[in-house]
Parts: C-alpha cells; structure tokens; sequence
C-alpha cells in the first residue's frame, strides 16, 4: 500500500502544473506548483465531469465546490485509476486484518 504521485498539466482556464498524491486510505492531495497551494479531497468528494478534450476535476462538500482542477481526458483517466487501484488495495488490507 503505497502512495502514488504524478504531475499533471493543468488545461483549460487553469494553466500550470500539479502534483497530485493519491493516499491509499482514501485521500488526494494536490498542489498546485506555481503557487505552492495545497487542496485536499476524501475520494468520495470527487467528481470526474468529461467535456470534450479535458476532464474537470471537481471536490464537492455536500452542494458546495471546494476545488477544481482541469485535466486532459488521458490524465484524468489515469487518475481515475490510481485511484480505483488505491482502494482495491485498501481493502485488501482491512480484509487481510
């Protein structure tokens, strides 16, 4: 159980780079290296919305948005997947225990 991180290219209105930390007990950081800003999610307060080429990254807290990031379609969808692989392995352990 380890945790990943990539950096991904922001597009859209957002230019600039993220570096983005997939937590397996069900956290995802992101830092926005321009400005060193830091947004933080539990995965279940995640929400993929594809629009054409890019893939809007959205941190909802029950109505309210906390965060967004715009990613490519292909970034995205590997987030997506790190993320699917961290909770596959999460709980994995917790029947393991």
């Amino acid at each position: 159980m380890l945790v990943e991180q990539r950096n991904f290219t922001l597009c859209g209105n957002q230019q600039g780079n993220a570096r983005i930390k997939v937590i397996p007990t069900g956290k995802l950081e992101v830092i926005i290296t321009e400005d060193d800003s830091l947004c933080e999610a539990e995965f279940s307060q995640l929400w993929f919305n594809k629009a054409g080429v890019k893939t809007l990254v959205v941190c909802r807290e029950e109505e309210q948005i906390c965060w967004q990031l715009d990613l490519t379609n292909k970034d995205a969808k590997e987030l997506e997947s790190l993320i699917e692989s961290a909770q596959e392995d999460f709980e994995i352990l917790m029947r393991a225990l």
